[in-house]
């Protein structure tokens, strides 16, 4: 068959412009996978920024902690745990802690069951809200939060602080909340005086220490704990400075 000198024409023509459209259409998509890759770089540094000069990201990672929760379900969230012990006053309880820069984090675990979680914040801002109450940490002082003292747990040997328990009531099924400050090296030399005044004369049998838990309780909260347990369990959760030392500061 011959072709025509037009038809010649049309046929270089289309091709060029074949060729046009391919290299177009691989230039597009390299344009978007470019794109997406500078979409992550983007996020990413956001992310940094955000976990670098606010406390965000720790703040909503902890508020999907709730009593109840499995422990699998915990860890599927938060990872595995940086390290553990066994309860010394009750053989089904395990304490979970995990180490952060900015925070420590115990859980209290019985029967594969979140019975109870406590936060301690290891920097000054690190303001988490306490949940059930409108108070967050370190932006006043105990006193200013509860009026009136339930029940207080203090000690100066292996590790400063004073804490004091609060019943939250039948709306969050009579939770008992912690509420104190401990002192995992960030404590001023009034804060440790405060603390070792009250314990000295609580173990030299003083009945009168109202004037000294009065100003104990004119300290910063940096410690919350939420549980179903007895209090006194929870504070037994607490580690000593070797144990933080030793278990939790290279985190």
């Amino acid at each position: 068959m011959e072709n025509t000198a037009s038809d010649i024409k049309k046929k270089v023509g289309f091709w060029p412009k074949l060729q046009s459209a391919s290299f177009l259409v691989v230039a597009l998509m390299l344009s978007l996978g470019q794109w997406n890759d500078t979409k992550e770089a983007l996020n990413s540094g956001y992310e940094l920024f955000v976990a670098h000069w606010t406390n965000d990201i720790e703040y909503k990672r902890l508020s999907k902690l709730h009593v109840g929760q499995t422990y699998d379900y915990i860890t599927s969230i938060l990872g595995a745990p940086h390290a553990s012990k066994k309860s010394k006053s009750d053989l089904y309880l395990t304490y979970y802690y995990y180490g952060d820069a900015k925070y420590q984090l115990m859980l209290a675990v019985k029967d594969q069951r979140l019975s109870g979680y406590g936060i301690i914040g290891l920097i000054p801002d690190f303001n988490v809200p306490i949940p059930f109450t409108d108070i967050k940490l370190a932006e006043s002082s105990i006193a200013s939060s509860y009026a009136v003292v339930d029940s207080y747990y203090s000690d100066s040997n292996n590790l400063e602080y004073y804490a004091e328990s609060h019943e939250l009531g039948k709306n969050v099924m009579f939770y008992n909340l912690l509420i104190g400050s401990v002192n995992y090296g960030a404590y001023t030399d009034r804060e440790t005086e405060v603390v070792k005044a009250l314990n000295t004369a609580l173990d030299r049998g003083e009945e009168d220490v109202l004037a000294l838990l009065t100003v104990s309780r004119t300290l910063s909260p940096n410690y919350f704990a939420i549980s179903e347990l007895e209090p006194g369990l929870m504070v037994s959760g607490l580690l000593t400075h070797f144990e933080h030392k030793t278990l939790l500061a290279s985190k």
